[in-house]
Order: C-alpha cells, then sequence, then structure tokens
C-alpha cells in the first residue's frame, strides 16, 4: 500500500538519473517494446514454470528435431484428412436429407478453414529448421522458447477451430447413431472422426517415440568444429610451458580428463575460462556431448 499520493511524472523524471533516462527512452521506442515484450516472454518460459521449457534448455537438439518432423508428420495427416473430408461431402453431395445438409455445411467450413494452414506449417517448420542448426545448444533453446512463446495467432485461432469443430461434429454424429435411419454420410462421418482422435493419438506417440529414441542414441549435443575453434585456443606443448605455467593460465601441467601429464608436441586446448586439457580429451566432450568446460561448467561458444 502507498502511504500517500503517487509522486508527479516531473519528480520521477527529476530522480532519473541519465542512464536511467536513457533506459527509459529505449523502452518507449518501438525496438525497447519489442525487446521488453521477449524478455517478459522470456520470463514467463522458465524451466521451472513450464514442462516445454525445460524440455527445451535440457534437450535443445532433440527437442528440435522432434518439432520439427512433428510438423511434417502433421503435415502429411492433416492433409490425408482434408481429403478424405472432401471426398465424403462429393460423395454426400446428392443428399437432400437434413441431417445431411447439416453436416455437409460443417464439413465445408472445416475444409475452407484448413485452406490456409499449411502456410502457416510451412513457415513454423522453417524457424524449427533454422533453431536446429543454431552453433550453440544455448542458442538453440532460445530460439525454441522464442517459437514457443510467440505462434502464429492465425494457426492457433484455426487449430481451436479444428478441435471444436471435431468435438461438435462427434457428438452431433453419436446422437445421429441412435436414430434407427441413420444414413450412410452419417456412417463414414462417423469413421472420419475416428480417424482424427486416431491420427491425434499416433502423432503424439510417435514424437514420444521419437524423442525417447534421439535422448538414447549417441546424438551430436555439442558444438561444431568451427565454433570450436573460433571460441578456443589451440596451443601446442613445449617444456618451457611446464616451467612457466601462466602460458597456459596457470594451474597443474595434465590433462584433467584423462589425468595424463602432457607431453612435449601434444596439443593442447585452452577455453575461454582459462582451464586446459588435451585436445584429443576435451574435443570429444565439447562436440559430442556438451559445450560447457568440464570443471567450471563455463558455456564454451556464443550464448545468444
Amino acid at each position: 500500500m502507498l502511504a500517500g499520493p503517487p509522486p508527479s511524472w516531473g519528480a520521477v523524471r527529476r530522480r532519473v538519473p541519465p542512464a536511467g533516462a536513457d533506459a527509459l527512452s529505449r523502452r518507449a521506442s518501438p525496438e525497447g517494446r519489442q525487446d521488453t515484450e521477449r524478455e517478459a516472454a522470456r520470463r514467463r518460459m522458465q524451466p521451472e514454470d513450464s514442462p516445454m521449457a525445460e524440455m527445451f534448455t535440457l534437450f535443445p537438439h532433440e527437442s528440435a528435431v522432434v518439432m520439427q518432423r512433428g510438423i511434417e508428420l502433421g503435415i502429411i495427416c492433416s492433409c490425408a484428412l482434408v481429403i478424405h473430408c472432401i471426398a465424403l461431402v462429393m460423395q454426400s453431395w446428392p443428399s437432400e436429407r437434413y441431417p445431411d445438409m447439416l453436416l455437409r455445411g460443417f464439413c465445408v467450413a472445416r475444409i475452407i478453414c484448413a485452406v490456409p494452414r499449411p502456410y502457416f506449417w510451412f513457415r513454423t517448420r522453417r524457424l524449427f529448421v533454422q533453431a536446429r542448426y543454431q552453433p550453440t545448444p544455448q542458442m538453440v533453446t532460445q530460439r525454441l522458447l522464442d517459437i514457443y512463446a510467440h505462434p502464429f495467432g492465425v494457426e492457433r485461432g484455426l487449430l481451436l477451430f479444428y478441435y471444436g469443430w471435431l468435438s461438435f461434429i462427434t457428438v452431433v454424429v453419436c446422437a445421429l447413431r441412435l436414430d434407427v435411419e441413420q444414413t450412410p454420410f452419417t456412417q463414414h462421418l462417423w469413421r472420419h472422426c475416428l480417424l482424427n482422435f486416431v491420427s491425434i493419438v499416433l502423432h503424439r506417440i510417435l514424437c514420444v517415440l521419437l524423442f525417447y529414441y534421439l535422448m538414447t542414441s549417441d546424438f551430436k549435443r555439442g558444438i561444431p568444429p568451427d565454433v570450436l575453434e573460433n571460441c578456443t585456443k589451440r596451443l601446442s606443448f613445449v617444456k618451457s610451458m611446464g616451467k612457466n605455467p601462466e602460458d597456459l593460465g596457470g594451474g597443474d601441467m595434465e590433462c584433467s580428463i584423462c589425468f595424463g601429464p602432457y607431453a612435449d608436441g601434444e596439443e593442447i586446448r585452452k577455453l575461454t575460462c582459462g582451464h586446459h586439457f588435451h585436445q584429443r580429451c576435451v574435443d570429444v566432450w565439447l562436440l559430442r556431448h556438451q559445450n560447457r568446460c568440464p570443471l567450471c561448467l563455463l558455456v564454451v561458444g556464443p550464448t545468444h
């Protein structure tokens, strides 16, 4: 609770130092407002708040692959179901019975709303492909969080319409099936609804299985070789380095991974944190497992 009335804007402005005033002006600009919205979205997408964000953070490369393949599988299933719905509408077109005309109208609405969806599917797929090939796992995670936090509004609306349509049509068809004189179109539409439900469940199961397969496989989770070379220093060990440890940033003249001493002529990899290892030892870790220093866990490579 405030003890008194809020201060005037002029008083607040006089209290703000120049740096704060610059920050306020940046926030007031369109770019500043966009950055503020993105930062707020990132705060809302903290791992402890969202299971999806936690998955993106812990398994960024696997998540990018699953999201991309999930979009591709969804495109195939959705196109097949829409084609099947079109065939049912064309087959039942001569029927003049009221239930058939009503259901046919809803099917036509579903077909019309499905027309613009491939545009958003392919745009989303392209975003996931771009996220998948970011140079570091941290950048992959950031791109995935941005995609997840900023979905296409039209596509979300069309998806909600599809779920509402499927639920409504299923209820109506179930009610009509209680009638003794149900039409062939009602029977075909009932099978179509079942195919839709099977497609939704099968899509989820296949995505989970693919994610589990990638988690247990020998999947590269590190950084590309060019990023490793640009963000670290490779040295050839000579005996004089053992007499002057400052050449390697201090520490023991041995590899903390294999616990073997450095020999003359061996390639040494020095990270930005100052820790150093045999190149053959640390490269396997950084390229295939995790782009963090094995000792201090400092990130190797750009993070955003």
